[in-house]
């Protein structure tokens, strides 16, 4: 049958292991000489960009937190303004109202102040009218009586006594 040595298989050959272990380590102080130094300056380089970045986004969120502070304010300032033109504006139009409102009824008072000036004239120019035509229908009336126009100018002031006395006694 088959003969297998298993001693040599599971346990390695001394001077193998030893060329291996020392082939290893060359290749491990190479590389550390060599790759370490390069290595650990990206490595800087990059913790270093990292760090700049982290400040710059912290120096950018300090300047939007500003900006959005002096946003709100300014909100704040301009809101209040806008009530204050918005208070004076209607401020001003109740005035303005007022005034129309004053305006109108002082046109109103003197437009019937007026009008009932003229309803007074216009009723003293027709009591004047009636008078003349009642001295007239009178004179006139005595004239055919009598037959006489010598004392018309007597009759006249006696017919106007009477109608003012009449009109007094009104």
């Amino acid at each position: 049958m088959i003969d297998i040595d298993v001693y040599n298989q599971l346990v390695p050959n001394p001077l193998t292991m030893a060329v291996q272990l020392l082939s290893t380590f060359v290749l491990f102080m190479i590389a550390y000489k060599l790759l370490w130094p390069a290595t650990q300056k990206y490595l800087a380089g990059r913790a270093d960009k990292m760090q700049a970045d982290l400040d710059e986004s912290e120096q950018a969120k300090q300047a939007a937190m500003e900006d959005r502070k002096k946003a709100m304010e300014e909100l704040s300032e301009a809101s209040q303004k806008s009530e204050e033109i918005v208070s004076a504006a209607v401020r001003q139009a109740k005035d303005e109202k007022d005034a129309i409102l004053a305006q109108a009824d002082r046109e109103a008072v003197a437009a019937r102040r007026k009008a009932h000036e003229q309803i007074e004239a216009e009723r003293a120019a027709m009591y004047e009218s009636m008078k003349k035509e009642m001295v007239e229908i009178a004179l006139s009336a005595a004239g055919k009586l009598i037959g006489e126009s010598s004392a018309e100018a007597v009759d006249r002031e006696a017919i106007d006594a009477f109608v003012k006395e009449a009109a007094a006694n009104e």
